[in-house]
């Protein structure tokens, strides 16, 4: 009776511990198959396609696909997030399998402007200009007579003959022929000396190379009201 007792304990203890090494082995395979995923991996989205800088996004240019947590590129567009991608247009290149990132996208309006510096339209340029022109205006420059149109630029400084900024706001016009100094400028106590514009280098260029071999003042600069 006791050997048919123990009899059916080791089977039982048997049955037990199969059924261990079964759910054992389950769970390691669950977990290369799934669970690892799970923990260490993250949806994110990556480029189906070549997409050139300006394009429209739309989430069909993206597949997604499960990558490491610790190979994710800065600011990657999870599967959760793709209402980010709304009214977005690309503000690089992304290469086929790329993972997007949120850096990679901007708004349509955000297009950056060409590269621009501030140049000096010099004091000997100028035969005349509006003379409330200030910072943060645009400015026509045109030849003296009117007849030859250099562009439309934004003003980066007004400056005295001293360097100082020039920020009162006076109006009319003032000239810049005769003895060559300030010369009168109606209700003010800092004339324009000259002015900086802030343009493409090959813009300045142009401008450069109208005034050379002038004589007299060749621009008039006319500030834009609207």
């Amino acid at each position: 009776m006791d050997n048919l007792k123990n009899m059916k304990t080791n089977t039982f203890k048997t049955i037990i511990g199969i059924a261990l090494v079964i759910l054992a082995i389950g769970a390691l395979l669950f977990w290369e198959a799934e669970g690892r995923a799970m923990l260490l991996m993250e949806d994110v989205l990556v480029a189906e396609r070549d997409v050139e800088e300006g394009e429209n996004i739309s989430l069909n240019m993206f597949r997604t696909e499960s990558v490491p947590a610790g190979s994710l590129v800065d600011g990657a567009v999870k599967i959760k997030d793709t209402e980010l991608l709304k009214n977005k247009e690309a503000a690089v290149n992304i290469i086929q399998g790329a993972q997007l990132s949120l850096r990679y996208l901007r708004d349509p309006d955000e297009t950056p402007k060409p590269d621009t510096s501030c140049f000096v339209i010099r004091n000997e340029w100028i035969y005349m200009c509006t003379s409330s022109v200030r910072r943060g205006d645009e400015i026509l420059i045109t030849s003296s007579d009117g007849r030859i149109i250099l562009g439309t630029y934004p003003v980066a400084y007004v400056k005295d003959s001293e360097g100082r900024e020039v920020t009162d706001a006076s109006s009319g016009v003032y000239s810049f022929t005769g003895s060559g100094g300030a010369g009168d400028r109606v209700n003010t106590s800092a004339p324009i000396h000259h002015i900086e514009i802030e343009c493409e280098l090959k813009d300045y260029r142009r401008i450069i190379d109208f005034c050379a071999g002038k004589i007299g003042a060749p621009l008039m600069l006319v500030r834009k009201t609207t």
